[in-house]
């Protein structure tokens, strides 16, 4: 469409155009453009025909209208074509096939940015390096304390429990078939690695029991479906909760009525109320002596005397 515009109109003797389409990107663009233009067109009789219409159309109009805008169209192209020269003595790139100018913008980019990268990646590999001697560094401290009288003890606790944990989930989670067929994880020694031996004996029983609970509970699922009766998960769930809320709620009720009752007083501790202090004893009650000189006896014998 653009070269047959271009030879009806006259727009091919510009210079301006000629400049342009002597460039490989420009070409290749126009190149690609018409080659999906005219696919559209073909694709359908009544698309074609509009085209068609649409072209002899611009091309009726560009030749009513060259006279007229000759002077103005010819002062465009001189500038146009100077700005293309300018274009291509300050970037020769632009001269070079597309091929060409993606590869080189491809180099350029990697040459700027490749500096940073190997900074970061430098970073990221020192980071690395640094946590894994730290990793190391607290490994052999561990092995070190695990290694001293008390971490001996420490260790041998953490071993006892094992064994005995281990013992409790036999007792009321047995093995199932599965299980007992497949090999068990091992162990380090301690005396190889007390630190990793620890690790892995803590690890080991807590993937048991993991394994044994669940287990233990798909089993009782499908004993409870091969009877007849569906477990509703959400409802068993939603039930466990209401009875966790209502122990809940009875424990905070009995504790604030065990606070409201009032505490006994012990009776065999005196109060200060109990016994009043001895110089007003002495002053509402008469002493022995008092009541004895107040007998008739007495004041007789103190008359005769």
């Amino acid at each position: 469409m653009a070269a047959e515009v271009g030879s009806a109109s006259g727009m091919s003797q510009y210079q301006s155009v000629q400049k342009a389409m002597s460039l490989p990107t420009v070409e290749a663009a126009v190149g690609q453009v018409g080659a999906f233009y005219n696919k559209v067109k073909g694709a359908h009789a009544l698309l074609e025909w509009a085209l068609s219409t649409a072209e002899a159309s611009v091309t009726f109009a560009a030749t009513t209208a060259a006279p007229y805008v000759a002077a103005p169209i010819a002062a465009g192209d001189a500038r146009v074509a100077a700005a293309i020269d300018e274009l291509e003595r300050r970037i020769p790139l632009v001269a070079e096939q597309p091929k060409v100018i993606v590869e080189t913008t491809k180099q350029a980019v990697l040459a700027r940015l490749t500096p940073q990268l190997n900074k970061v990646y430098g970073a990221r590999d020192v980071a690395e390096q640094r946590v894994k001697s730290l990793k190391e560094l607290t490994w052999a401290k561990a092995n070190a304390l695990l290694s001293t009288a008390y971490g001996q003890k420490a260790m041998h606790s953490v071993d006892t429990g094992a064994t005995y944990a281990m013992q409790v989930l036999n007792h009321y989670l047995p093995p199932s078939q599965d299980e007992t067929n497949g090999v068990g994880s091992e162990v380090v020694a301690a005396e190889s690695d007390p630190a990793l031996h620890t690790v892995q004996t803590v690890r080991r029983l807590s993937a048991v029991a993991a394994r044994r609970v669940w287990a233990n509970l798909a089993a009782r699922v499908n004993q409870l479906r091969n009877n007849g009766i569906e477990l509703d998960v959400r409802r068993y769930v939603t039930a466990l909760l209401a009875a966790l809320h209502l122990a809940k709620v009875t424990s905070n009720q009995q504790q604030n009525e065990e606070a409201k009752e009032p505490k006994p007083q012990a009776a065999a501790e005196p109060t200060s109320s109990d016994h009043p202090p001895t110089t007003e004893t002495h002053d509402s009650a008469p002493t022995t002596t008092e009541q004895v000189k107040s007998t008739p006896e007495a004041k007789s014998n103190s008359e005769h005397e």
